[in-house]
């Protein structure tokens, strides 16, 4: 799980003078943590799990969570959990922005998306908008839903260069005149 903002919190943890060690800070203390910033800064442990080495993910919990696996109101890490999330794996309540996002009353934003309003490369929500969309209104290259605009549009209505939708079965039963 390579991520570009962990560059970001180990040039500021070196220009800290945090060189060798982890993040950990809660603010204003760690019983009740409003800020919440953990990170490993992706280093390895090898503690007795035997030849080879595995990641230790620090978990940051507060309103304003950044870490390794975030839980929070706001929530920036690999894995996110919150209100707002924002990660490589992000599950918001509102609002989820990852390569793998998924909202429950909101919007989803990222290659794989799962929202009520999803956006991404496979978008799968009440309105889906991507490459392969899958929702009541689509649109995308491969859109199926009740309503389905794109390249292939599979549905009940809709406009696409392949439509296979139910108003065209229906335009040539008619054209044809089995069944009237």
């Amino acid at each position: 799980m390579d991520m570009k903002w962990h560059r970001y919190v180990t040039r500021f943890a070196v220009s800290k003078g945090l060189d060798g060690r982890e993040i950990d800070y809660q603010w204003p203390s760690p019983s009740f943590p409003v800020v919440s910033i953990r990170s490993n800064l992706g280093r390895y442990s090898d503690k007795g799990y035997g030849n080879g080495s595995r990641p230790r993910f620090k978990t940051a919990v507060g309103l304003i969570a950044i870490g390794d696996v975030a839980i929070g109101l706001i929530s920036i890490g690999a894995v996110s959990v919150g209100l707002l999330s924002i990660g490589a794996v992000s599950l918001g309540l509102w609002l989820a922005l990852g390569a793998v996002a998924m909202s429950w009353f909101g919007w989803a934003v990222g290659a794989v998306a799962m929202a009520g309003v999803a956006v991404g490369a496979v978008a799968i929500g009440a309105k889906a908008l991507g490459a392969v969309a899958i929702g009541k209104f689509a649109v995308g290259a491969v859109a199926i839903g009740q309503w389905a605009y794109g390249v292939v549009v599979i549905g009940e209505h809709g406009i696409g260069l392949i439509p296979i939708t139910i108003d065209v079965m229906n335009w040539f039963r008619r054209l044809f005149g089995s069944g009237g």
